[in-house]
């Protein structure tokens, strides 16, 4: 079982991470409020925490699109696993 769950997980975090970085330039074209949204909180958890994170538009975009398919499989994995 654990293998199973597991190498779904792993398909998905990969893939969440491939495409969160060939999309990221997108964002900015289609969406520029939320990729500036992005940036700032960033901003805000670099200056809180202290971390040393990329402050750049595409590291940004990519974050909100790995953000987003994050949630999306979060929610079909819960809805196939628990129906």
């Amino acid at each position: 079982m654990p293998a199973s769950s597991g190498a779904s997980h792993g398909v998905a975090a990969f893939v969440t991470l491939i495409l969160g970085t060939v999309l990221s330039k997108f964002i900015w074209n289609l969406v520029p409020p939320l990729g500036q949204l992005s940036l700032v909180t960033i901003q805000t958890i670099q200056s809180l925490t202290g971390a040393n994170i990329p402050t750049t538009e595409r590291f940004a975009g990519a974050v909100v699109v790995m953000i987003g398919f994050s949630f999306l499989w979060g929610v079909v994995y819960h809805l196939g696993r628990h129906s």
